[in-house]
């Protein structure tokens, strides 16, 4: 591993690519279900789940409560809100259903995926930008 390869930039780019293959998961699940009847498209908020990544990774979620004493062992812990680091998924009943129930539309949901592809793609390019501009400056310097 060399000393380039973590940066809290690709640590965020590599969740940005965990996250776009979750919804790319979520999109398929819906084309899958175009004709099952009552079934609703899902998807997932990227936008939301990314601010949450960033405010780990820059550590920008500094914690605003009290620890909770804990004076015998007997004590029950705190819970912790787990709603806070999972992906809001939602359903997406933008357009009419059949008859059957089903409200997937075919076109709306591989436009999604190909939407959701190109960003895929476009991360992947930004990494791979980030990691030759590093080779180039180490074997630019060999030069010098």
């Amino acid at each position: 591993m060399s000393i380039f390869s973590y940066s809290p930039a690709r640590a965020l780019a590599q969740e940005a690519l965990d996250h776009r293959a979750v919804r790319r998961d979520m999109i398929a699940s819906n084309i899958a279900n175009v004709s099952t009847p009552m079934y609703r498209p899902k998807d997932v908020n990227f936008e939301q789940m990314m601010a949450q990544k960033a405010d780990e990774i820059f550590n920008r979620n500094r914690k605003l409560e009290l620890d909770v004493a804990i004076t015998n062992k007997n004590h029950l812990l705190p819970i912790e809100d787990m709603s806070l680091k999972r992906p809001t998924m939602f359903y997406r009943d933008g357009h009419l259903s059949r008859n059957d129930g089903n409200s997937v539309d075919l076109d709306i949901e591989t436009s999604e995926m190909g939407k959701n592809d190109i960003m895929y793609q476009a991360i992947i390019g930004a990494l791979r930008k980030q990691g030759g501009i590093f080779t180039y400056a180490i074997e630019s310097s060999r030069n010098i």
